[in-house]
């Protein structure tokens, strides 16, 4: 899959960020551990220098998308392609 195949989407509010999950662990004393844990889903992203591509991701705990800063944010985005192997 190139950047023919999937139109690159210049909207980034409404790129993927990932989601929530409720996870379990077995705390010190074998107690079962309840914790929420986010999820992020990669997306390949389009810097404003007119030449780099990258995979990035949501931080979630910095508000940012991973490879850039909140002040020099991608201007587009695709979904992450699948391997042709799930897509069968």
């Amino acid at each position: 899959m190139n950047s023919r195949d999937t139109p690159w989407n210049f909207d980034m509010t409404a790129a993927p960020k990932g989601t929530t999950e409720q996870r379990q662990r077995k705390g010190k004393d074998g107690e079962v551990v309840i914790y929420t844990q986010f999820v992020p889903v990669r997306i390949l992203a389009a810097a404003s220098d007119g030449k780099t591509v990258t995979v990035s991701n949501w931080l979630h705990e910095h508000a940012r998308w991973n490879m850039f800063t909140k002040d020099h944010p991608p201007i587009a985005w695709q979904p992450w392609p699948e391997h042709p192997g799930e897509a069968a």
